[in-house]
């Protein structure tokens, strides 16, 4: 016979005891109406613990020693907010009884942190409502689409502790590999900070004064089928260990050969970016796009060069981005359409080199040495298409335009943090 608590001892009940089906649908009926659809979502989560648990039990690779042997150790509990209301998540603890390590398998199977107090779902739909409007508007509309009850500081809170994702690819997925940054200017609590002044004055150290300025790093990758395929967007690691995340990613055993994620990388040319994502791909392709659009400002406000030089400088550039690609099939070019491109690919790092040493000489080093350390990587996309008929990106044009986007949207956070925070 089914037990009265059916949403805590439904396991129980399947284990060991009997009951008809007009006892299952009436104990049905009585869970949906007393407790709903939580309710429901409880005896879910007891099953699903159930099955999970005796999963491991039975494991031999399990991350603990060579002889592990698992039992029950008790159960362990914690409150989640989700969109459905606050969920008494319940699991059942693991303990090695040749080691005395603990384990959660429940906690596993579900991808959840140590401290993770909402569910994902729920944080993504906070995000989108508060990218729309000020944190106490979007208190009011959350409440109103969930069960659930918070202040407009908590999901403050929520938003500022948001950390991007990373999509793991397989190293055989991309083509391409696009990158890019945009800055914003982070919060400061001042009243804060005052404080934290204050105490270093006192202790007598030094205060050190934060930085407001902040960096979203996005990587996108484009596949054989010419799709898009988002890789991740970072905020506070550094393009290095981006990049020694992902490589790791697609090379966790150090004993094989290195495979990389992408054949080439489409990129603006910061050397921090290249230097931390070089090892994930075969070649570089700069972005044709920001050579004029970053020489103008190098050459007018760096190195303060003359509107005459600069001009002359700008349709130097312009007029060696004309080689285009062939539109019929590749197999129908002929060899000496392939020489004729290679003559001018060769023809245009020549005036690239020579004007490189015109800006020295004129003495604007900056722009000389941004078009030096250009040139090698400028025809890439063309070199690629000759060697194997593909066609790929010269520009990060399908980027930047995501990125318009997300330095609008986080403007749009600043000014509500300004307000709320």
């Amino acid at each position: 016979m089914l037990t009265k608590n059916f949403a805590l001892n439904i396991t129980a009940c399947l284990s060991g005891l009997s009951f008809s089906f007009d006892e299952l649908i009436l104990e049905t009926k009585t869970l949906f109406e007393k407790e709903g659809v939580l309710g429901f979502l409880r005896v879910l989560i007891a099953v699903i613990d159930s099955f999970v648990v005796d999963h491991w039990i039975g494991r031999t690779d399990l991350n603990c020693c060579p002889s592990a042997s698992l039992v029950r150790s008790g159960k362990r509990s914690k409150m989640m907010y989700t969109s459905l209301g606050q969920v008494d998540l319940e699991w059942t603890r693991l303990r090695c009884k040749s080691c005395g390590k603990l384990h959660h398998p429940l906690k596993e199977f579900f991808g959840l942190d140590r401290y993770q107090t909402k569910s994902s779902e729920l944080e993504k739909m906070c995000l989108e409502v508060v990218s729309e409007d000020s944190y106490r508007k979007s208190v009011g509309k959350i409440t109103n689409l969930t069960p659930i009850s918070f202040n407009h500081r908590t999901l403050h809170g929520w938003v500022m502790k948001t950390q991007g994702a990373e999509i793991k690819v397989k190293h055989s997925d991309l083509e391409v590999l696009l990158a890019d940054g945009t800055k914003f200017k982070k919060f400061v609590n001042v009243k804060s900070e005052e404080r934290k002044k204050t105490l270093c004055e006192r202790l007598g150290q030094t205060y050190k004064v934060p930085s407001n300025r902040g960096e979203v790093k996005i990587l996108m990758g484009i596949n054989e089928d010419k799709e898009l395929v988002p890789l991740g967007a970072w905020t506070s690691e550094s393009w290095k260990t981006i990049g020694n995340a992902i490589h790791k990613v697609n090379n966790p055993d150090k004993r094989l050969a290195p495979v990389k994620l992408a054949n080439i990388l489409v990129a603006d040319g910061e050397i921090a970016l290249g230097l931390g994502l070089k090892k994930l791909v075969h070649n570089k392709q700069r972005c044709l796009w920001h050579i004029p659009h970053d020489l103008r400002p190098l050459m007018k406000y760096q190195d303060k060069a003359e509107q005459e030089d600069v001009n002359y400088a700008m349709d130097k550039v312009a007029a060696i981005f004309q080689i285009e690609i062939p539109e019929k099939d590749f197999e129908k070019v002929e060899t000496a359409d392939l020489v004729e491109i290679n003559e001018k690919i060769h023809a245009c790092e020549d005036i690239i080199r020579d004007l490189s040493v015109f800006l020295s000489n004129k003495g604007y080093s900056q722009a000389a040495t941004y078009l030096a350390n250009a040139k090698d990587d400028l025809f890439t996309y063309l070199r690629y298409w000759m060697k194997t008929g593909v066609v790929t990106p010269k520009v990060t044009s399908k980027l930047e335009r995501l990125m318009r986007e997300i330095n609008r949207r986080i403007k749009k956070f600043a000014f509500n943090i300004g307000w709320n925070g």
